[in-house]
């Protein structure tokens, strides 16, 4: 099974944040990615609280994953990913569960971005001063 998220309709988004929830509750692991989007430059970006909001709501852990060279692999505008990646050393590091408990919002937020980025090739890192949340 799958969650969809239409962006554009207010009331869809609070169902499939509720769905997630509950999924979480019953010990459904979820994939989601922070920065609602892909960077048009290949950096880390700001992140949306939607998932840190759900994780908090359900009592579950977050475990960071920083996947290397993902825009070389498939970039923004292919549907596919391109031939040559095999050439490029792509990779996925499963970082260690981080807990939402006794943490405020920022310094979870805080946390799980530097996991991710400490991960990062440092053409993937973000551009300095980049905000963790986008507000």
């Amino acid at each position: 099974d799958h969650i969809v998220l239409d962006r554009t309709n207010r009331r869809s988004q609070l169902v499939t944040y509720k769905k997630a929830v509950q999924y979480l509750k019953d010990g459904v692991d979820l994939v989601t990615f922070a920065e609602g989007t892909r960077s048009r430059n290949g950096r880390l970006g700001s992140f949306k609280g939607g998932a840190f909001k759900m994780a908090e709501t359900a009592g579950a852990r977050i475990v960071p994953l920083s996947i290397s060279y993902a825009a070389d692999i498939q970039p923004l505008d292919y549907v596919f990913p391109i031939r040559r990646s095999r050439a490029i050393p792509g990779s996925v590091h499963v970082g260690m569960p981080i807990t939402t408990e006794g943490k405020t919002d920022d310094q979870v937020v805080e946390e799980v971005f530097n996991a991710i980025a400490e991960h990062l090739p440092d053409s993937q890192k973000p551009e300095p001063g980049t905000p963790f949340s986008a507000k």
